[in-house]
């Protein structure tokens, strides 16, 4: 139990280190939802958007999250001196947005099947119901493991062999229970906000959330691969 809660801690202080910026993206984001049911001229602007995302489909989805949570925030931590600016860190940089554009091929379905399974309402009663399907199910035993994995890859070195022995040395305690506490401090009112949302527009706000969340993602990351190799 003592090490679970060090592991938990550990993911705290990930999203300790940015929780104002972090509940002022998720602010501003349940400020855009307000507006969009408050006022007809910001649900005309956000057609455009919806249109978008409903012709493009996955591939939006894919492509959104690459640049909003791969290379946007991996050219940011490169910018102030977070990570590599050799051949390294833009092959690190590319593999990561690699990552995040390939685990919305499940998050992409899982919104679809959300919205088949509930309905699209978005009253209170919908809204948390689909949080705690995404949050403590679908992320928890999925979605969480695959993003970690890639980025245990990455800071191995793109070493198999490595990541195997990773997987065999208190993975879930080392990696994913930090990583997870991290995710619900963030996704759970961010899913929240997103869930208000009809669903063409829920891709495109869990994007700009996923944006921040990336950083804090890499963080984490960064503190694993400082305290110990795994």
């Amino acid at each position: 139990m003592k090490r679970i809660l060090e592991a938990a801690h550990e993911g705290w202080l990930g999203a300790k280190a940015n929780l104002v910026p972090g509940l002022v993206i998720i602010f501003f984001a349940a400020l855009l939802v307000a507006a969009y049911y408050a006022f007809a001229s910001v649900r005309d602007a956000l057609e455009g958007l919806q249109s978008l995302r409903t012709a493009w489909g996955l591939g939006f989805s894919m492509l959104t999250s690459a640049i909003g949570a791969g290379l946007i925030p991996g050219l940011y931590l490169m910018a102030v001196g977070k990570s590599r600016h050799d051949g390294r860190g833009f092959l690190d940089v590319a593999f990561t947005s690699l990552v995040w554009a390939t685990s919305m091929i499940w998050v992409d379905n899982f919104y679809n099947f959300q919205d088949w399974f509930w309905g699209p309402s978005t009253t209170f009663g919908i809204v948390i119901s689909k949080m705690l399907l995404d949050q403590f199910v679908f992320t928890a035993f999925f979605s969480i493991h695959y993003v970690a994995l890639g980025f245990r890859l990455r800071d191995l070195n793109y070493d198999f062999k490595s990541l195997g022995s990773a997987l065999r040395d208190d993975w879930i305690i080392k990696v994913t229970i930090p990583m997870l506490v991290n995710c619900w401090l963030t996704w759970i009112p961010g899913t929240l906000v997103i869930y208000s949302l009809p669903l063409p527009l829920q891709i495109p706000l869990m994007v700009l959330i996923q944006c921040f969340f990336a950083l804090e993602m890499a963080f984490v990351s960064s503190k694993m691969k400082a305290s110990s190799v795994i």
